[in-house]
């Protein structure tokens, strides 16, 4: 039923963007040689003006839909003028929403599902496209870039969210301007940079239910007339949210900016930002004990329900987790950005050099991991851009990204199982791009784009491993009968595998060690290459109406994993893709209406999964698992019936396959199952092979949608401003065994906020409210290793409080 009527409401949409479009060609203003048509009758699409200040054409800011400038296509221009699909979500707009993680970003851009991993790992993906990389030795699909640089390492993602402009999603395979790991597409996190001539700042503060405490400042400085500094920071910190004292969060950011003009032609921005980490961080909690509980793993809940469970290689049942968890993480960067304007062009060039602290211990997939490493990347990118104002317009750039990782301990205890890993790793990446706009005519652009990236890693570690095994046969039906009922699981306090035993002892277990040696001589080393291309049109049916059509391929290169029998190599990801958009302004700019189709098609997408190597070693495994197929649509629409009324809305709909998808996971020894929902392709052994060809991939529910409104109630000079956002999303996937129990049932979320502002915007004061009917949503689920149940981790409980804010 909801198809049916999706699909005739968007076709209702186009016929009037076209009939619209139409009638409004016939009266459009001639245009001159050689001149943007995306400018004319638009001033607000200038890349000069400032982002969601000025209003289009014959609207005014008071009346019509205010303009936003993005750089997703590394060139400032107007949102509704960027012949791409993007989305992006204004730092007022997360402010209110309470955003200052990435997984938060989830209830505001439909396309994304972002789940927290374990430890500082998020976990991203984007309409179905992503990957379950929680360690050091695998990268996103989507690219996360921090004012124009990119962030390596899915944990160090956190950290940036406050003094914000805008937050910039960018959907669909990015091979040419973004290159390396935007397999998916990508995420622009743009601060606010300092201002020249402007003395004024801001302290935001907010306090609510589980003791949740945020102040976040900015002020900015003249430095004379052509220089200027903003120093701005953050402190967030709430309680836990699970019974057992995990998931709470302990923050603290700062971030210094500075700009200098030495000349009317060149400017200049540098900006160096810190950010710490602390608290006991994200948990899980049995899904059988009721996942609205929250009663987490070491709450006395979650001790009794583990002490019922099958250890099943151990042969006993599972001990309660009592490992101490906390987080100890903290990051620094610098960067710069350069723009240089000269007759035929801007230059523009961003060296940046990053550096991140992890230490943590997680007990977030029932099992205990520590991980002690510190990662430090430099990057620079140099681009030309050329000017607007000529027929054919280019841009032509380099890229550079140095990474070194050093991790020398990772500690994983799975009870049967221990292992402790030591490594290092590094990425050399290089890359040429281009991109050349042809306009035809003045309304209508032909634009071609390529990038070649040369891509080197290497690896170098050693594992040491002990699993200690039952000799003796459980029995599963009709209860559990333990083979080794005196069999004790590995300590949490140990540090070395201990010595080898082949003979069973008095419990009946034998202990098995293993070891892959990866270092001096084994050390190994690749080399990944890539052509990624881009062909696309854009077209100016009316300077309001714009349409355009693309493709664009992509790539994620290979890498590395421990694996004593073969020596673990994983293949580049690859992603193709189509887009048709059309984006829209009618009724004397008061309603916006985006329309876009996709057709994806990725092959050799990145698993990371538990799995066996053939030696028995447990690792942790990159597999190549074929090819998958993601198709759909969606709206983005506002409107502004009346001058002090806004409402949006953000329909996508998402069919999602695996056309073939094969990957191992590990033999429980529970004589019952391979422990997901797809077939064996084949004999167990040490794993088994499933064939999960044809299934839903995770993170990829069919419908979402987000609705927002917001009135402005005027008070004398003041006003009451009230805010309403509800989210939306049929079923999806949240682990990779495709089991029933790892689904989440469509859901809808909403948030609620209302605020007194003084004259001027001086001073405003509010309460809110998110996730007011208190759903409970289950953001990651995966099954215990050498267990029988599963786990998940939840998004946040309803939260609410009051906000207060002084601008001077």
């Amino acid at each position: 039923m909801m198809n049916k009527t999706v699909l005739r409401g968007t076709a209702a949409v186009m016929c009037l963007a076209f009939a619209t479009a139409a009638s409004a060609q016939e009266t459009a203003a001639p245009q001159q040689p050689g001149i943007d048509a995306r400018t004319l009758g638009n001033p607000g699409a200038a890349a000069s003006s400032p982002a969601g200040t000025a209003a289009e054409g014959a609207g005014t800011p008071s009346a019509g839909l205010q303009e936003i400038v993005v750089t997703a296509q590394r060139r400032s221009e107007n949102l509704q003028r960027a012949a791409i699909a993007v989305s992006a979500v204004s730092g007022d707009a997360l402010a209110s929403a309470g955003v200052t993680k990435p997984t938060e970003l989830t209830s505001l851009v439909p396309s994304l599902q972002i789940a927290p991993g374990g430890g500082p790992y998020s976990l991203f993906y984007l309409r179905g496209v992503g990957n379950f990389s929680a360690n050091s030795l695998s990268d996103s699909a989507i690219a996360f870039n921090f004012d124009g640089v990119f962030i390596g390492r899915p944990a160090g993602t956190t950290g940036f969210f406050y003094d914000l402009e805008r937050v910039e999603v960018v959907k669909g395979p990015q091979g040419t301007l973004y290159g390396r790991n935007a397999t998916g597409g990508a995420i622009n996190i743009i601060t606010h940079k300092a201002d020249l001539g402007k003395t004024e700042g801001y302290v935001n503060g907010e306090y609510g239910n589980y003791d949740a405490r945020r102040i976040d400042a900015a002020v900015n400085l003249p430095l004379g007339d052509a220089a200027a500094v903003r120093l701005s920071g953050i402190y967030v910190a709430h309680d836990a949210y699970m019974h057992d004292g995990s998931d709470d969060q302990d923050d603290k950011g700062a971030r210094l900016s500075l700009r200098l003009d030495p000349a009317s032609n060149l400017k200049i921005t540098a900006t160096a930002d810190y950010f710490s980490q602390r608290g006991t961080g994200g948990s899980s909690t049995p899904v059988a004990t009721g996942v609205s509980n929250r009663y987490g793993l070491r709450s006395p809940q979650g001790q009794a329900y583990f002490a019922t469970q099958p250890n099943t290689v151990l042969g006993n049942y599972l001990s309660p987790i009592t490992a101490d968890i906390y987080q100890r993480n903290h990051s620094w960067g610098v960067s710069a950005t350069i723009d240089w304007t000269l007759p035929f062009g801007t230059v523009t060039f961003i060296p940046a050099h990053r550096e991140l602290a992890l230490n943590y211990a997680t007990v977030t997939p029932a099992f205990l991991i520590r991980e002690h490493s510190h990662e430090r990347q430099n990057s620079a990118e140099l681009r030309l851009a050329s000017n607007d104002d000529h027929p054919l317009r280019y841009l032509l750039g380099a890229y550079y990204f140095d990474e070194k990782t050093n991790i020398p301990s990772y500690i994983v205890n799975q009870q049967s199982n221990f292992n402790q890993q030591s490594y290092r790793t590094g990425t050399e990446s290089e890359a040429l791009f281009g991109r050349l706009t042809y306009a035809v005519v003045p309304q209508l652009r032909l634009n071609v784009g390529a990038r070649y990236t040369w891509e080197n890693k290497d690896f170098s570690g050693l594992l040491l491993s002990a699993t200690r095994a039952c000799v003796r046969p459980s029995s599963y039906f009709p209860t559990y009968s333990p083979g080794c009922p005196d069999a004790v699981p590995f300590p949490f306090t140990i540090t070395t595998p201990p010595a080898p035993v082949f003979v069973p002892g008095a419990d009946g277990t034998i202990t098995i060690p293993g070891m892959i040696d990866e270092t001096g001589p084994n050390a190994r080393s690749k080399s990944f290459h890539k052509f990624t291309y881009r062909v696309g049109a854009d077209w100016d049916i009316t300077p309001r109406n714009l349409l355009y059509v693309s493709y664009e391929t992509s790539f994620k290169s290979g890498g590395f994993f421990f694996d004593g029998a073969a020596g673990g190599v994983y293949r580049p990801e690859k992603i193709s893709a189509v887009t048709l958009g059309s984006k829209n302004r009618f009724l004397d700019n008061r309603l916006q209406i985006n329309l876009e189709a996709f057709y994806w098609r990725y092959k050799d997408q990145q698993v990371s999964h538990l799995s066996l190597d053939d030696l028995g070693n447990a690792i942790f495994a990159t597999e190549n698992v074929g090819r998958a197929t993601f198709k759909g649509f969606e709206i983005e629409a506002q409107a502004r019936p009346l001058t002090n009324t806004t409402l949006t809305a953000d329909l996508q709909y998402l069919d999602g396959k695996y056309n073939n998808f094969i990957y191992t996971v590990p033999n429980q020894n529970d004589g019952v199952s391979n422990g997901t929902a797809c077939p064996n392709a084949g004999s167990p052994g040490l794993v088994y092979t499933v064939n999960c060809s044809g299934k839903r991939p995770p993170n990829a529910p069919r419908w979402t949608l987000n609705l927002g409104a917001e009135q402005v109630i005027p008070i004398g000079e003041g006003k009451f401003v009230i805010d309403a956002r509800g989210h939306y999303q049929t079923r999806s996937l949240t682990g990779l065994q495709f089991t029933p129990i790892e689904y989440q049932k469509a859901y809808w979320q909403a948030d609620m906020q209302i605020a007194y502002h003084a004259p001027g915007d001086r001073f405003s004061i509010g309460a809110f409210a998110n996730n007011i009917f208190n759903k409970t949503v289950v953001a990651l689920s995966q099954p215990v290793t050498f267990g029988l149940f599963n786990v998940a981790s939840l998004r946040p409980p309803r939260t609410y409080g009051i906000r207060a804010d002084i601008k001077f």
